[in-house]
């Protein structure tokens, strides 16, 4: 197997577990719970919940089991969990 040159699309690629909690499995197909996905390095947050046109229904987003922001990039390998707003009465 050859090494990736460093500019090389497949360089700038970082692999990313979606896994949508609750309601929002609506958004995956078939209603998993999780997907796959190689995007651009820096992609924020944000822009992979519009992969989804879940913008509207995203409450709270975590990186690696830790909350962010949705203006935060992506680096590296990771994992993506988004939650829906809980409703009770």
């Amino acid at each position: 197997m050859g090494e990736l040159a460093p500019g090389s699309k497949a360089a700038n690629l970082v692999s990313v577990q979606v896994n949508m909690h609750g309601n929002l499995r609506r958004f995956l197909p078939d209603g998993v719970g999780s997907v796959s996905l190689d995007l651009p390095a820096g992609t924020t947050v944000e822009q992979t919940i519009r992969l989804f046109h879940a913008e509207a229904e995203v409450w709270l987003a975590a990186m690696d089991k830790v909350v962010v922001s949705t203006s935060t990039p992506l680096t590296g390998n990771v994992a993506l969990d988004f939650f829906a707003v809980l409703e009770g009465g």
